[in-house]
């Protein structure tokens, strides 16, 4: 039996401008923990599983030796492996529940003032202890197949996160330029081969930006930021403390696919072509509807 759709409380008018204006807003004490503790185990078989997850660590080590790349590396820590993992929800049930039947998708329409929402994917993004990679600035929708406003991701830690263990920075009213930027490797500024979009800004994610916000969560908290919001993470610099955090990007009314080159692709693009119109499907399945008033 899984835990219920609801939230434990309403999103604030203030949090929705936050959300509309500055392209990230913290949602504290809002997730129920019964969903934390369906997804513990979940997540930590997840990493163990290097047929479902990548090793970034290990990928900017092969950038570099092959490429000649150079790794965002925090030189105050060594020894951690930074692991990611995507679309988890299509072969795993604990997954599943969580990006389609928990408050994720409700919390993720409200934001966007959406009339429904649908699914686009989730994600597992792990830094062990003395985890050196930095997340290189990048921003989701560059990665994304789809164009359109209602785009957005939701952060939820497993672990409290502060700056010491890797926190997201996100620079403020990024979202606001109508600029899709380049996709990268996430432990290197280099671009991915074949994508296209605008350089990334040059910045990191300890910079003393006044742009840039941190915030130190917990476990319950939810970090919704859109697609469109340039973001980075820092190291896990904590020689006891993981980062483990569990990513669900949802979209909404108006959302239309734009097939990009060079970006990954998912089972149901090649049934879909730049301006179709996201409707409900088996690999992007509606989620969450507005309820009549």
């Amino acid at each position: 039996m899984t835990p219920g759709r609801e939230p434990l409380r309403d999103i604030t008018d203030s949090e929705i401008r936050a959300f509309t204006d500055d392209g990230v807003v913290h949602l504290p004490g809002i997730l129920p923990g019964a969903w934390i503790d369906l997804l513990d185990g979940p997540v930590d078989e997840t990493i163990a599983d290097p047929s479902v997850t990548a090793d970034l660590t290990a990928l900017g080590e092969d950038l570099a030796a092959d490429l000649g790349s150079e790794p965002l590396i925090d030189p105050r820590t060594s020894g951690g492996h930074f692991l990611s993992g995507v679309d988890h929800w299509r072969h795993h049930e604990a997954f599943a529940a969580f990006a389609t039947t928990s408050p994720l998708a409700e919390i993720a329409g409200v934001l966007m003032a959406a009339g429904h929402v649908n699914l686009y994917e989730d994600s597992v993004l792990v830094k062990e202890p003395g985890t050196a990679e930095e997340t290189a600035f990048h921003q989701d929708l560059g990665y994304f197949h789809l164009t359109g406003d209602r785009i957005c991701t939701t952060w939820v830690p497993l672990d409290r996160v502060g700056v010491d263990t890797g926190a997201v920075a996100y620079l403020r009213g990024s979202h606001l330029t109508g600029t899709v930027y380049r996709p990268n490797w996430f432990v290197t500024t280099d671009p991915l081969p074949g994508t296209e979009g605008a350089p990334v800004p040059s910045i990191r994610p300890d910079d003393d930006h006044p742009d840039l916000i941190r915030f130190e969560v917990v476990p319950g908290d939810i970090v919704v930021h859109h697609a469109a919001t340039l973001h980075g993470a820092g190291a896990n610099r904590s020689p006891s403390r993981r980062r483990r955090a569990i990513s669900v990007r949802y979209c909404g009314d108006g959302v239309r696919y734009q097939i990009r080159p060079g970006v990954p692709t998912k089972p149901h693009h090649s049934e879909v072509s730049s301006g179709d119109v996201v409707v409900d499907h088996p690999d992007c399945p509606l989620v969450w509807t507005r309820p009549p008033e």
